[in-house]
């Protein structure tokens, strides 16, 4: 089997709200949700699809970066090539755009890694999950993403939640220490026997992240995401000796390389997985057996990801057993996308697709629909 072509689709998706990080609104409701969908096709007309799913105030790509990628550098490199070799699909990508840090524009090199996990499972018959080779677990919990500026909102938005059938509660943080501690308070006031956790997104200098930590750690707090800079080594070392809480990274855990560096200098103990950010399921395999091997907890993340990418984490996290909510929160803020027949929830937890391949139906006529001019 050979890969014979691929096509890449800029789309927008209409958002029915805002998601707020401390830098600002990650997106606006007139921008949408922006993602470029990769169709893959092998020589026997096997059909396979991935997706790009930037968020531009969280990581250096955008849109039109992963587009100008995948088209001009990523798609023509791999033309030909076998997609059950994907250890070789990513040396050939990396000669295009070579990695770093990190695997080098690895959001947009996601899109044909997905786009070719899924071509080879559909042509097995298999599902994603059992190509990874490991069912720890048949459905993941979904936790609900509280992005507030009172403490009022925030335990409004947490007991709609709860009647939703979330048991699963990320506060993002990162602003100022004392509100941010008054909104964690409210939300566990309001989560009842729920699990809460606090997401700075590099927000807080490492006196602000202490002083947090003080406020929160009475509260039965646990786990405390991405406090500090990615790059201050120093301050993450600090926290972990500070707090009883776990302090997991997200944007620090960027690739392979520098992730063996933090555990060499012993300054990291939780790690959240988003396959976007790593390049792929490749990648993302590595660094979670890397966890596991290394007792760093793991906690499952993504990038307000659209279906293709939403699905591909579910099979993941499922495979590697990560058994806390994750902050898989697409379909809490897209309004529409562009699946045949919707993803199916049950209590806010999602099983793991069972069709072949990530177990879902693009429906191209959508995909027209939300096409952008790029």
């Amino acid at each position: 089997m050979k890969i014979e072509r691929i096509e890449v689709t800029a789309v927008r998706l209409p958002l029915k709200a805002v998601l707020t990080l401390p830098k600002g609104a990650s997106r606006s409701l007139e921008e949408g949700k922006r993602v470029a969908l990769v169709k893959m096709t092998a020589d026997d007309g096997t059909v396979g699809w991935g997706e790009s799913g930037p968020s531009r105030r969280w990581s250096a790509e955008t849109l039109e970066s992963t587009v100008s990628a995948l088209r001009d550098y990523l798609a023509p490199c791999v033309i030909g090539h076998d997609p059950f070799d994907i250890a070789g699909l990513h040396q050939k990508m990396n000669q295009e755009i070579a990695p770093g840090l990190d695997p080098g524009q690895p959001i947009a090199k996601n899109a044909i890694d997905i786009a070719a996990h899924d071509l080879i499972c559909r042509s097995m018959g298999i599902n994603l999950q059992s190509w990874l080779g490991a069912k720890r677990l048949d459905r993941i919990s979904l936790a609900r993403l509280v992005s507030a500026s009172t403490p009022d909102e925030a335990a409004r938005i947490t007991m709609q939640a709860r009647a939703e059938g979330y048991r699963g509660f990320k506060v993002k943080v990162g602003h100022e220490p004392d509100h941010d501690a008054a909104l964690v308070q409210a939300v566990v006031g309001a989560a009842g026997d729920g699990f809460v956790w606090a997401d700075a997104n590099q927000g807080y200098t490492l006196e602000q992240a202490l002083r947090f930590c003080r406020r929160v750690e009475p509260l039965g707090i646990t786990l405390f995401e991405q406090p500090v800079a990615m790059h201050d080594i120093h301050a993450m070392k600090r926290l972990i000796t500070a707090t009883p809480m776990t302090i997991a990274l997200d944007e620090a855990a960027i690739g392979i390389p520098f992730v063996i560096e933090l555990i060499r200098r012993e300054a990291i103990e939780g790690m959240a997985i988003k396959i976007n950010k790593t390049g792929g399921l490749f990648y993302a395999r590595q660094m979670c057996d890397l966890a596991l091997n290394a007792g760093i907890k793991l906690v499952g993340s993504g990038l307000m990801d659209a279906p293709i990418g939403f699905a591909a984490s579910v099979h993941l996290f499922a495979a590697y057993g990560i058994d806390l909510p994750v902050d898989l929160n697409g379909p809490q803020f897209i309004a529409e996308d562009y699946l045949r027949q919707p993803l199916v929830f049950e209590g806010q937890t999602m099983a793991v697709p069972q069709g072949p391949g990530l177990g879902i139906e693009i429906d191209e006529d959508k995909v027209r629909a939300w096409r952008l001019p790029l």
